[in-house]
C-alpha cells in the first residue's frame, strides 16, 4: 500500500514539475536536468518505502523523512526559469533549504537502514565511503566549506545560473556535502570535534554572507541587482547561521553531558 502511495506521489510531483517548467512549450536539454531531479527524488522516496516494508522506521523518523522529501519536491516545483537570473535571494533560499533544512532533516530521519534494505549490497557500497568520511567532523566541515565557497565564486555561481545541468550539479554537491557534514555532527560520537566544526562553519558562512551583504558592487556581474545580492547575503548570514548556532548549542550541551558522565 505504501509503495502504491509513493508511486502515485512521485508521478504527481513529476507531472507538476514538468508543467511548472513548461514542457509542453519547450522540450530541450534545459528541461532534462529538472526531469532527472524529479526522477531521482522519486526513486529515493520509493526505495525508502520499499525498505520500510522490511525494516519499519519509527513513526517520528518516518514523518521527518516525509517532511524533508516534501521540501525537496517544493524546490523542484517552484518555477524559477526565466526569473532566477538576477534573483540571488531566491537562489540563496534554495541553497539554505538544501544545506540547513533538508540535509539535517534527512539525517535526523536516519533512512539508511531502509535504503540499504531496499538496495542490498549496492546500497552499502554507495553509502560506505560517505559514512567513513562522516566519522571526522572537521574533515566533513572542510569538505562542505570547499563546496560552499566554490559554488559561490563568481565564475561557478554564474555558470550554475546559466546552465540547468550545472545548476543540478551545484545542488547535488550541496546535498552531499551538507549530508555528510550533518551526519558527522548529529549522529557521530565526536562531540568536541562536531562542536568545533559547527563553530568554524558558522564563522566562514557568516563571513561569506557579510561579504555579500556589505559589498557595494555586484560580485556576480553588472546584470545582477546589488540590493538583491545584499539580501541574499543577509539570508545566508542570519537565518542560515541561526541553524548552525542552534546545532552548536545542542552539540555543546551534549559534550558537557558526556564530560560530566566521565567523572
Amino acid at each position: 500500500m505504501l509503495v502504491k502511495i509513493a508511486l502515485t506521489a512521485a508521478l504527481v510531483l513529476l507531472a507538476d514539475t514538468i508543467q511548472a517548467h513548461g514542457l509542453v512549450e519547450e522540450v530541450g536539454g534545459t528541461l532534462l536536468p529538472v526531469i532527472l531531479s524529479g526522477l531521482l527524488l522519486a526513486v529515493f522516496w520509493l526505495m525508502y518505502y520499499i525498505g520500510a516494508q522490511r525494516v519499519p522506521p519509527a513513526t517520528g523518523r518516518w514523518l521527518v523523512f516525509l517532511g524533508a522529501s516534501l521540501i525537496s519536491a517544493l524546490i523542484l516545483i517552484i518555477p524559477l526559469d526565466g526569473w532566477i537570473e538576477g534573483g540571488s535571494a531566491i537562489h540563496m533560499i534554495q541553497h539554505m533549504l538544501i544545506m540547513v533544512v533538508i540535509a539535517p532533516l534527512y539525517v535526523l530521519a536516519q533512512p539508511l537502514p531502509q535504503w540499504v534494505a531496499a538496495n542490498g549490497r549496492a546500497g552499502v557500497l554507495f553509502f560506505k565511503p560517505l559514512l567513513r568520511l562522516s566519522r571526522y567532523p572537521m574533515r566533513a566541515g572542510f569538505l562542505q566549506a570547499v563546496v560552499i565557497w566554490f559554488w559561490h565564486s563568481p565564475k561557478f555561481y554564474n555558470l550554475a545560473l546559466g546552465s540547468s545541468w550545472w545548476h543540478l550539479m551545484e545542488h547535488v554537491c550541496f546535498a552531499l556535502g551538507a549530508g555528510v557534514f550533518w551526519w558527522s555532527v548529529l549522529v557521530g560520537r565526536r562531540t568536541a570535534g562536531a562542536l568545533l566544526a559547527l563553530l568554524i562553519t558558522l564563522m566562514h558562512t557568516g563571513m561569506l554572507g557579510a561579504v555579500l551583504t556589505f559589498t557595494q558592487t555586484p560580485l556576480y556581474g553588472d546584470s545582477h541587482d546589488l540590493q538583491d545580492q545584499q539580501l541574499a547575503g543577509l539570508i545566508m548570514w542570519v537565518p542560515g547561521g541561526l541553524f548552525y548556532l542552534i546545532a552548536g548549542g545542542w552539540c555543546g550541551l551534549r559534550w558537557l553531558q558526556n564530560h560530566a558522565r566521565a567523572y
